[in-house]
């Protein structure tokens, strides 16, 4: 049986505005649509099919009923009764249609209509209407975007850069870039950046997903990015630069054996790594790892880490870089900056902050010149700063845990790669598991062993930690060897040079030698 064809217009109605809905050549034995919402709302309405005097099925359905005070998709489905289930409703599609091929307006909502990716099904998308129509822009760009990366022309002289799905200016993308400046300034660099941090040269700014960001992204000449970009595939004289973010202690794409979100992500991660012309790697450890647990056989750029460069050296006036993150100065500073939780998901791609850590205790157990700065993952939900005690201080909103590793006088991670950069500095590194067992066997599982092979101790209870706090010159002592072996064997590439060897080998060499060659 072929599809049905749809139609959808806006009425004016006594009753508020109704959204006309008219198939032709819709099942003899549908005779309701049953519309279903997404997500936590999960409300379900049901709306009789009517004949018309040319035959055609008919519904209306009350704009009202479809509005909530934000986003709000409906699947639409057939049924024989209200009671029924009913199938989705898969129209024929329009050639040449945009992805929301319906768009209207009413009661200060905008509503719009579209095909579903998986079932070639019926969507209706509503919400106050500058937020409805930045979706839907958004939308209808990533669908054109493979007839863009085909069609548009290339700007070889462009380069896109993103880091943490346009959250953040930070990790290896930003000194890639801030290198970028000083030895090519002939190219011209856009960063994919929803943030508020001032970016060094003013470079124009995209927001994520954006059709500005889609235009930019088919055409460039040059990406750089640490997770993924918003839509795979590149032109073939593209050159993409996947830096990563980080030397992977804990296990990562088909490395993983347990089910979570990383491994649901692996096949999309896969498409996008389809697309790398080089992938960053810090050591010859990585390397190895990167390319079993990504499934990648493209070449790889042994040339450390960037962002390690600003950590290699003392930072040169740390009440400065205080009071620019707006921190008080004079202190001394420890640095929890734990990972997320794959387990514990409250949203899509956002994880609860367990924290589990008593910060009371912490605070009381503090000397009056130290402040304790809590990072969390750019994955995990916020504290409530205001039930924190005074000398503790959130700083999850700072963009770049890199510029508070060069703060820190000790690193207190669980099983975040910031431990790898930051042994950079040589400074003590404490490890606070409360959840080991669960994280290595449940959630995600490692490739070192947790108390063979890390550069400081491992605490499992807030007391066990404060007691390492209290000796750490004693702790030092005793792991010195140890770090200096982890050093050589994962830091020996962090020299301060590490961005000008990645721009070098990979966007060309400096302007003054390109002129005289």
């Amino acid at each position: 049986m072929s599809a049905p064809r749809l139609a959808l217009a806006l009425h004016a109605a006594g009753g508020g505005p109704v959204l006309h809905l008219r198939l032709v050549a819709a099942p003899a034995e549908a005779c309701w649509l049953r519309l279903c919402a997404r997500g936590p709302d999960a409300r379900a309405l049901c709306v009789p099919l009517r004949a018309d005097a040319g035959g055609d099925a008919c519904a209306e359905v009350p704009v009202a009923s479809l509005l909530g005070p934000g986003p709000l998709r409906w699947d639409v489905r057939l049924a024989a009764s209200p009671g029924d289930a009913g199938v989705h409703l898969c129209p024929a599609p329009e050639a040449g249609a945009a992805r929301h091929f319906f768009r209207a307006q009413a009661a200060g909502h905008g509503l719009s209509a579209y095909l579903s990716d998986s079932a070639g099904s019926l969507v209706l998308l509503a919400a106050p209407a500058a937020r409805h129509a930045a979706v839907a822009d958004a939308e209808d760009a990533k669908a054109r975007f493979q007839t863009e990366l085909r069609d548009a022309p290339l700007e070889p002289d462009l380069v896109l850069f993103e880091s943490f799905l346009g959250k953040a200016y930070a990790g290896n993308p930003r000194y890639v870039y801030e290198a970028l400046r000083e030895l090519r300034p002939d190219l011209r660099c856009v960063w994919a950046y929803d943030g508020t941090q001032p970016i060094p040269g003013d470079p124009p700014r995209v927001r994520r997903g954006s059709p500005e960001y889609y235009r930019v992204l088919a055409r460039a000449g040059y990406r750089v990015n640490n997770v993924v970009f918003a839509g795979h595939g590149r032109k073939p004289e593209t050159v993409y630069l996947q830096t990563w973010h980080g030397t992977p202690l804990k296990r990562l794409g088909w490395d993983i054996e347990v089910a979570g979100p990383e491994a649901d992500a692996r096949d999309n991660f896969h498409r996008e790594s389809r697309a790398w012309t080089v992938l960053l790697s810090a050591n010859p450890y990585s390397s190895d790892t990167f390319r079993r647990a990504f499934r990648y056989d493209g070449p790889v750029l042994e040339a450390g880490y960037p962002l390690t460069d600003p950590l290699v050296a003392p930072c040169p006036d740390r009440d400065a870089l205080a009071a620019r993150l707006g921190l008080p100065v004079g202190r001394r500073y420890v640095l929890y900056a734990p990972t997320w939780r794959d387990h514990r998901p409250v949203g899509a791609w956002r994880f609860d902050f367990d924290l589990h850590l008593d910060l009371d205790a912490v605070s009381a157990a503090l000397a009056p010149d130290q402040v304790l700065l809590v990072k969390g993952h750019h994955l995990a939900t916020g504290l409530d700063a205001t039930r924190l005690p005074g000398n503790v201080i959130d700083v999850s909103a700072l963009d770049d845990v890199t510029e508070l590793c060069a703060l820190a006088d000790v690193l207190v991670t669980d099983y975040s790669s910031v431990f790898f950069d930051f042994a950079v500095t040589g400074r003590p590194i404490l490890f606070y598991c409360y959840d080991l067992e669960l994280y290595a066997r449940q959630v995600r599982g490692f490739y070192l062993d947790m108390e063979r092979d890390l550069p400081g101790p491992v605490a499992r209870t807030t007391p066990e930690l404060l007691a390492l706090l209290r000796d750490l010159p004693a702790v030092q002592a005793r792991y010195a060897a140890r770090y200096r072996a982890f050093r050589q064997e994962y830091c020996a590439l962090a020299d301060g040079a590490a961005a000008r060897r990645v721009v070098e080998a990979v966007f060309g060499p400096a302007a003054e030698a390109r002129a005289c060659a």
